[in-house]
This record gives C-alpha cells, sequence and structure tokens, in this order.
C-alpha cells in the first residue's frame, strides 16, 4: 500500500500515513529454515585448506622481492645521510 503524505504548513517535513500490516507465518520457526549461504567460517576455512596453502609459496617470495626492492633505497638513503653528517662535522 502507497503511504499517503500530509503537508502541513509549520512543519519542515511532511506527515507520513502509512498503513502496513505484518504478516505472520504460522507453523513456521527459525530452526526449520537451513541457511542458504555459508557461513564466513566454512568459506575462511575452504580458503585456508585449499587455496591458501597453494598460494603461499609464491606470495611468500614475492613479498621478499617487495621488502628487498623497498629496503635498498632505504640504506641508500642512510648511507648518504652519514656522509652529510660527516661533511658537516669536518667544516
Amino acid at each position: 500500500m502507497k503511504p499517503t503524505s500530509i503537508v502541513t504548513d509549520h512543519t519542515s517535513f511532511p506527515l507520513t500515513d502509512c498503513n502496513y500490516y505484518s504478516v505472520t507465518l504460522s507453523g513456521h520457526c527459525g530452526r526449520c529454515v537451513k541457511p542458504v549461504v555459508p557461513s564466513f567460517r566454512n568459506i575462511s576455512r575452504h580458503y585456508f585448506q585449499k587455496e591458501a596453502r597453494h598460494d603461499f609459496v609464491g606470495e611468500a617470495i614475492l613479498f621478499a622481492m617487495l621488502m628487498i626492492t623497498a629496503a635498498v633505497p632505504l640504506v641508500s638513503a642512510a648511507y648518504a645521510v652519514t656522509e652529510l653528517c660527516r661533511g658537516f662535522g669536518q667544516l
């Protein structure tokens, strides 16, 4: 049923009159319904048992390569800062 709105002059929002009726399902309870979507626990269990084991070695190697790639400029910058400090110390 479509709600009907009543607009008055002294309010900024219209008043809405809704005539909705709740539906009762007699003879049914929550225990008899099986979930259609698998739970998050089952999804994650399946992922860690099947898929994560195959991808772990490749992802670990890629992670190590990324860490080495990120560490090289940091070490180079630290060396440059120490040389700069030595240069200022000799003035």
